[in-house]
């Protein structure tokens, strides 16, 4: 069965190489809950990718969003970049990553990560 939010298209959620679908439901339903949060719709810019996908491909190990826990989220000045940190530390997120133009957040079973790209 394909992971289904409230505001969130299975568009935004599929992978750009192959189309194919593999978000977990309880990585989409955290991030719907971010969404909520902040009021406000959110732009996810990378969310499942397959393990053929350019970037899983080059890995020795696909990552989180290979595994359908992990989503970019857009960000488009400081301000809403710490309030998507602020909202996935507040819903669980457990890696975050944080970009100029996007913050990674998934929801990992083991320990907690942060980063910058």
């Amino acid at each position: 069965m394909t992971a289904s939010s409230k505001n969130f298209s299975a568009d935004e959620l599929t992978c750009s190489c192959c189309g194919s679908h593999g978000v977990q439901q309880s990585a989409l339903d955290h991030l719907q809950e971010v969404r909520e949060s902040a009021g406000r719709p959110l732009t996810i810019t990378s969310s499942y990718r397959c393990p053929n996908h350019p970037v899983e491909a080059k890995k020795s190990k696909p990552g989180t969003h290979a595994q359908g826990i992990a989503f970019d989220v857009y960000v488009g000045n400081g301000a809403e970049r710490f309030e998507i940190i602020q909202l996935g530390l507040k819903h669980g997120a457990t890696g975050i990553g944080v970009a100029k133009s996007f913050v990674h957040l998934d929801w990992r079973n083991s320990t907690p990560v942060s980063w910058v790209y």
